[in-house]
């Protein structure tokens, strides 16, 4: 099975040790690996099945049942408290610290660098920029971009990122990222970050006429839920997102930048007709 250091999902990782772990031992069941934990087999299923949660008590014995060692343990902790988060700042801080364990540098941006976001195309530049090879080809740089921007735009996108020292040119001239993951630090819900995502939405809106069906995947459905399950659905799209980011860190020959929004927002509340009514 793949390192530890290269999961982000940690139910994942439990399956893929599990199964790795049958078949080095002749009998093994989540019964007797329970028994060793001194937990509830059918708990051990359900988080394996991304049911439930695993229980904090159980992230260390779990690293000695499985044989981690120190760096790997210290992974794996915070692998588990990543995928327990609640809160965006919460699953940044151990996000955070799973990057640093595996030796990948971080830059934080500090109030004067979230121009930055002040652009959607320095975001997007900076991914074809990770995925491509440009030396000075400004105008298909500009071009690459959907919508396309202006050289001028383009330009004044490639000085910004190298400025923030977010990119630089390697010996034969030709741009490369400098950083793999980028962080607000405690501006993680800036009005410049939020200028961002509503501009993005935008460009979620006019893809429906901008780019073919193949392209794109935008779908509506109005549901309705209890507002005390809505940490459940929170929960469930972080799952989700962490899913698709692992596929991209770990995809080969990539060779289109995309943006996922994923948008849950309330249209009615009904506590105040029922108020009305009484």
């Amino acid at each position: 099975m793949k390192p530890i250091f290269e999961y982000t999902d940690y139910r994942e990782w439990i399956r893929d040790a599990f199964e790795d772990f049958k078949k080095r031992k002749s009998v093994v069941s989540w019964r007797y690996m329970a028994m060793k934990l001194d937990a509830d087999p059918g708990n051990l299923l359900r988080v394996s099945q991304s049911k439930i949660h695993l229980s904090v008590n159980l992230i260390k014995p779990m690293a000695e049942f499985f044989g981690l060692d120190e760096k790997e343990t210290a992974y794996w902790t915070e692998l588990v408290h990543f995928g327990r988060a609640k809160t965006d700042s919460e699953a940044l801080n151990h996000y955070e610290k799973m990057q640093m364990l595996k030796g990948i540098p971080l830059k934080r941006l500090a109030k004067k660098e979230l121009e930055f976001y002040r652009h959607w195309y320095y975001n997007a530049i900076r991914s074809i920029i990770g995925i491509c090879k440009f030396k000075d080809d400004y105008e298909g740089l500009a071009e690459s971009c959907t919508p396309a921007i202006t050289v001028e735009q383009a330009k004044e996108a490639v000085q910004l990122l190298y400025d923030l020292n977010m990119i630089s040119t390697d010996r034969d001239g030709f741009w490369k990222v400098n950083d793999t993951f980028v962080s607000t630090g405690g501006n993680w819900r800036s009005e410049a970050v939020r200028a961002f995502q509503k501009e993005t939405i935008r460009l979620a809106g006019e893809s429906l006429e901008r780019h073919a069906p193949p392209l794109r995947d935008i779908s509506t459905v109005t549901m309705t839920f209890n507002m005390d399950d809505i940490a459940l659905i929170r929960e469930k799209i972080k799952e989700f997102r962490s899913e698709l980011l692992r596929l991209s860190q770990e995809g080969t020959g990539d060779n289109t930048v995309f943006q996922l929004n994923i948008q849950l927002f309330p249209l009615g509340f009904v506590k105040k007709l029922q108020e009305r009514e009484k």
